[in-house]
């Protein structure tokens, strides 16, 4: 179990950290289009498709499985404080599996549609070529298969003490 708890977090860690990094690489990209137009008067016109089909999907998608495993996803705990102890854990386990058969439903029908825009070869046309983005559809089931990991994982170690602390030991509060 621990090396499965190991393991995930990293996974989960480092698409997050890809996340991250395309944050910072749309900031540095849109920078430069804005410096150059500005300076040079010339213009990236590609710099709009590419922050909507590369970078905003990378930001929105590969993040998932780290935020669930952070417990950092919306959730409506209207009546937790309601119930007895023994009732909130199994509403816990009740959504885990309802949310990891969700989440697994969703990277199955995204992976079809990645591997059906990859055979289209799928492009945008733009001022002067064509521009592949059939690559970026792979991002979406990759960020929810992770999502249904972490969401499997986090309903497993619901049944172990051991397992919980060992998931709060490899997702810290400060990072």
């Amino acid at each position: 179990m621990s090396r499965i708890v190991w393991l995930s977090t990293r996974l989960c860690r480092a698409l997050s950290m890809l996340g991250g990094l395309a944050v910072v690489l749309m900031m540095l990209h849109i920078c430069l289009d804005v410096l150059l137009l500005n300076l040079f008067r010339v213009s990236m016109h590609s710099t709009p498709d590419i922050v909507a089909r590369y970078y905003m999907v990378a930001v929105a998608f590969l993040p998932l499985g780290w935020l669930t495993l952070k417990r950092q996803m919306i959730a409506v705990e209207l009546l937790d404080m309601a119930l007895p102890a023994w009732m909130l854990r199994v509403s816990d386990v009740v959504v885990g599996i309802v949310g990891t058969v969700i989440y697994g439903l969703v990277t199955y029908a995204t992976w079809l549609k990645a591997l059906r825009e990859m055979r289209s070869r799928s492009f945008v046309e733009l001022v002067s070529f064509q521009m592949p983005i059939w690559h970026s559809h792979f991002l979406v089931p990759a960020g929810f298969a992770l999502a249904t990991l972490a969401c499997a994982l986090m309903t497993l170690v619901l049944f172990s003490p051991r397992g919980q602390a060992m998931l709060a030991a490899q997702t810290p509060d400060d990072t």
